[in-house]
């Protein structure tokens, strides 16, 4: 990398940090490998760079999948966290004295409503945001936030709503106000992270299961099992069923097996390297073959004339 010294370019390749008692080691190469979400391909080294910085900036442990790099063909890398985090961290912190949420309709009788919760009457009652108060023991005042559904509901790429957001808006916008509302209140805890809803990107296409680098690379160096050599007896038995479909003429090993060649090859399987299962599979289409013999058409003698055969010409 242009610009940068060792120490920097180790910093951008390489990180080692704690957190909550576990020793988390991260490389470019395990994240490209392991934790990318979308293309790995696409992903350039620089992004990688700064997702390290922030996993480790954060202590954010991206193989129990608190953080997430995205990448989607040449847009640039999102970087997001999981959907425990904030709530995790809030709860640890001691000065947190907790949080209120909830949505904000448009009610029956055409009033604004801020409602806690996510319930609404869907057909009756228009949901248009959320809100979000969190509160601090060094703070008089708790932090408020208040969005807006239109500015974050997620979209596909033509245009359409994502699953999430049809099925769950209330849900997913109250959780862009909680989120907003408590990196306001906590910047020394949530600066610079953001989750999914806030980012329109759908979290089903996020992993959720834990990631184990050893195990994974353990099931990368597993050789798989050699596949079984056709016997002795199944060999003799393709060539006695060659013989008697008339794909191989002579005897012994002078005999003429080319057609039986082409019938195996035919059938997705080589006479030089036979398998169990391939010796199974070739010997029932052997069976299933029915020999024709062509019959050269044999021309008609000509009738005799036997006329006038008793009369002497002499």
């Amino acid at each position: 990398m242009q610009g940068l010294n060792n120490d920097e370019v180790q910093a951008m390749t390489r990180v080692e940090y704690e957190v909550n008692g576990s020793k988390v080691k991260l490389t470019s190469s395990i994240v490209k490998k392991y934790l990318v979400s979308g293309d790995p391909t696409k992903v350039t080294n620089e992004e990688v760079g700064v997702f390290l910085q922030l996993c480790k900036g954060q202590k954010l442990n991206p193989f129990l999948r608190e953080a997430y790099l995205v990448k989607y063909g040449n847009k640039p890398a999102t970087m997001i966290v999981g959907k425990d985090t904030f709530t995790k961290r809030e709860s640890r912190n001691p000065d947190s004295e907790g949080h209120e949420a909830g949505v904000i309709v448009i009610n029956l009788k055409k009033e604004i409503e801020q409602r806690s919760g996510t319930f609404y009457l869907k057909g009756q009652e228009k949901l248009v945001g959320g809100w979000a108060k969190a509160y601090r023991k060094n703070k008089k005042f708790p932090t408020e936030i208040t969005v807006t559904l239109d500015e974050y509901i997620g979209t596909k790429s033509d245009g359409s709503t994502n699953s999430n957001w049809t099925k769950r808006p209330a849900t997913m916008i109250r959780k862009v106000a909680l989120v907003q509302a408590l990196r306001e209140a906590y910047p020394e805890d949530f600066e610079g992270l953001y989750v999914a809803e806030e980012m329109d990107i759908n979290d089903k296409d996020l992993e959720t299961e834990p990631v184990d680098p050893e195990k994974e690379l353990e099931k990368e160096n597993e050789m798989p099992d050699p596949p079984k050599p056709a016997q002795k007896e199944q060999k003799q038995y393709i060539m006695q069923l060659g013989e008697q479909k008339g794909l191989v003429e002579g005897e012994g090993r002078e005999a003429d097996i080319s057609k039986l060649e082409t019938f195996a090859n035919e059938h997705g399987a080589s006479l030089r390297k036979l398998t169990y299962d391939s010796a199974n599979e070739l010997s029932k289409a052997l069976e299933e073959y029915k020999h024709v013999i062509d019959v050269e058409p044999v021309d008609e003698a000509p009738e005799e004339n036997t006329e006038n055969d008793d009369i002497d010409p002499f």
